[in-house]
């Protein structure tokens, strides 16, 4: 909470910027890049039938999912954010409503398998016993999530125009009651 606090009153007065460099946008696809391949290896080798829906999951939730959810209603749909991914949601499909930004997050919980089922499965792997291949991968697959987390929350959040309303950047705007920015 101390974290918190302190967290946001350093990054709270920096100026939101309009479009990111892509050196900032690079960092993020690269360890996406990295979080969703090994995920992908990871089911793949405990069933490759799964694995390969899976990988399905992926690219309908990276290519539908989150571009409907999110980028539509945010500031930066049409515009370079801190993945690039409002170019693509301008581009493919048509705009929402800002006001909403705040709404659709509960929606979310459709991404989650993404991460629980690699979680789950590394875990019940490591419960059988300990192997690089995939239990070390398990470990980088960890790590990249977590550096994933941390540079995009000091180097992409404290400048976007949406943090003020933002779940990912403040989980405690879910809290208030005004849940819809004006």
């Amino acid at each position: 909470m101390v974290f918190n606090k302190l967290y946001f009153n350093m990054t709270d007065n920096l100026k939101t910027i309009d479009k990111y460099s892509w050196w900032k946008i690079l960092p993020r696809w690269i360890l996406g890049a990295g979080e969703i391949g090994l995920s992908v290896f990871l089911i793949i080798s405990f069933h490759e039938i799964l694995g390969l829906f899976f990988s399905a999951y992926w690219v309908l939730s990276l290519f539908v999912f989150l571009p409907l959810l999110r980028c539509t209603k945010c500031y930066y749909y049409g515009k370079r954010c801190n993945t690039a991914w409002g170019l693509f949601a301008g581009f493919a499909f048509s705009a929402g409503e800002q006001v909403f930004f705040q709404a659709g997050y509960g929606l979310t919980m459709l991404l989650w398998p993404l991460r629980i089922l690699p979680f789950g499965i590394g875990i019940l792997k490591l419960i059988n016993g300990f192997s690089f291949n995939p239990d070390g991968l398990f470990g980088i697959y960890v790590a990249i999530i977590i550096l994933h987390r941390l540079y995009y929350r000091t180097a992409c959040c404290p400048t976007c125009y949406q943090k003020g309303i933002c779940p990912v950047y403040n989980p405690q705007v879910l809290s208030q009651d005004k849940i819809i920015q004006q």
